[in-house]
């Protein structure tokens, strides 16, 4: 009778263990969101697929475009106000880089991407590009850290030589930028990957630089993704800390840089680890929409 007795209990326990794990998480509330890092692509459905996607979401996305498809991401900002934010992207060796600047800003766009530098980005000959994009009150963001090649402003593969490297792109440049110009909002792609702990050192100094959790970093870090508290370790001011300092996490935006689609897998990601690193709703609202809606003016939309 023992034995049978303790093959119930055991079974029970199986059989609870079994429903709990089939149980599916709690739905996060309904946020408004802002996707700071989007790349245009031109298949002939991109933007169907990206208003099918973001518009149930109550998502925004910052459409990164080079001047070649201005005009088609020109033309879906007017179509789909309630999702498409227009973003030019340039090559800061170009010499055509700063007219193009003041094409894409006088066109509507809300910030500048830029990638692939020849020089580090804080060599001073790009600081005339920041000071322009300050001027016109456009967001700068940069990609830092480890980089692919790019091909047509995407990542891909190729047999061309490649200048830069991720040597060019250490977080710790963009931390002399946004001293240079404080007046200038600052976005760093990838929070620095590998360079993680420079990225959030230099963020959480300057009041107007954030980044964003793209790429690889949820990926590689998932079994693991508490570890990102480590690196976002302050709550506010403290000793050693600028007195008027947000809690750490406030300094990352919400990203996808993949297509349309990946969207709730993204924003999985970004919930997992803040699930992780016990962040506040109050801040995982800034994070996903709050903070890039100041930035950009747009109203936070219930």
């Amino acid at each position: 009778m023992k034995v049978a007795g303790g093959l119930v209990v055991l079974a029970a326990v199986a059989l609870s263990a079994a429903a709990t794990a089939q149980s599916p998480s709690p739905a996060p509330p309904r946020r408004f969101v802002i996707d700071s890092h989007q790349h245009y692509s031109n298949a002939p459905d991109y933007f169907d697929r990206l208003v099918k996607t973001y518009r149930p979401r109550n998502a925004m996305a910052c459409v990164l475009t080079l001047m070649k498809d201005w005009p088609a991401v020109k033309k879906a900002a007017a179509a789909y106000p309630d999702v498409v934010i227009p973003y030019g992207q340039i090559l800061v060796d170009d010499p055509a880089a700063m007219a193009q600047i003041e094409t894409f800003a006088a066109e509507g766009a809300k910030g500048i991407k830029m990638h692939t530098p020849r020089k580090n980005w804080d060599d001073e000959s790009y600081f005339p590009l920041y000071k322009k994009m300050q001027d016109l009150g456009l967001v700068a963001l940069f990609h830092t850290g480890i980089v692919c090649t790019i091909v047509d402003g995407n990542c891909g593969s190729s047999d061309e030589p490649q200048i830069s490297s991720m040597a060019r792109m250490r977080p710790s440049y963009l931390h002399t930028i946004a001293r240079a110009f404080p007046r200038l909002i600052v976005q760093g792609a990838h929070l620095g990957n590998p360079w993680y702990d420079e990225a959030a050192e230099a963020a959480r100094w300057q009041k107007n630089l954030y980044f964003d959790l793209t790429g690889s970093s949820l990926i590689k870090k998932q079994k693991n993704l508490a570890v990102f508290k480590e690196y976002l370790w302050w709550e506010g001011p403290t000793a050693h800390s600028p007195p008027d300092a947000v809690y750490a996490f406030e300094k990352l935006v919400f990203g996808t840089d993949e297509a349309p689609d990946a969207l709730d897998n993204m924003l999985g990601r970004y919930e997992a680890m803040l699930d992780a690193c016990a962040v506040p709703e109050a801040s995982r609202r800034k994070i996903y929409g709050e903070t890039m809606g100041r930035i950009l003016r747009i109203p936070v939309r219930p």
